[in-house]
């Protein structure tokens, strides 16, 4: 599987800004309020984003044994499949949170009134990058390493 590319997640993060500020716009339009982040979101996305890196501490412990070329036990690869899709999956869902709070954060603040929600909102996106980063770290780290054609003995 390639890793996500940067262009891959701008394609995804822009979008998530512009569908939070035109519903927030739209909403607002309407004359509803614009949707404010729960504490239970705020509290939840960095809580995956913590449950991802403990979920590949084995994968990390496993790499880190390769370069200081102990012998280590082997890492159940489906468990390593697993975790390098919830990665993946963690780090696109991450950038469309960050992006949809981004954008009604944004809408907040064009607005002729700044309340004090727009912090519930610059705290979800706080969250959706937490998640993002910890997706993003994993899913680099979880790269096969190159071989090292210069042992005979590997062949």
């Amino acid at each position: 599987m390639k890793p996500t590319k940067f262009i891959n997640l701008l394609a995804w993060f822009v979008p998530a800004i512009t569908a939070g500020y035109i519903t927030a716009e739209i909403l607002v339009g309407t004359g509803s309020s614009i949707p404010v982040a729960t504490i239970d979101i705020i509290v939840t996305l960095p809580l995956i984003a913590a449950a991802e890196v403990l979920a590949a501490i084995p994968l990390f412990k496993y790499r880190k044994s390769l370069n200081d070329k102990k012998v280590a036990p082997r890492v159940n690869p489906f468990y390593a499949v697993r975790v390098l899709l919830m990665a993946k999956a963690i780090l696109l869902a991450g950038t469309i949170f960050a992006g949809w709070h981004i954008g009604l954060a944004w809408a907040q603040f064009t607005s002729p009134v700044v309340t004090e929600a727009i912090w519930l909102n610059l705290g979800g996106f706080v969250g959706g990058f937490l998640m993002a980063v910890a997706g993003y770290v994993v899913e680099r780290f979880c790269r096969i390493p190159e071989d090292d054609s210069s042992d005979p003995a590997a062949a």
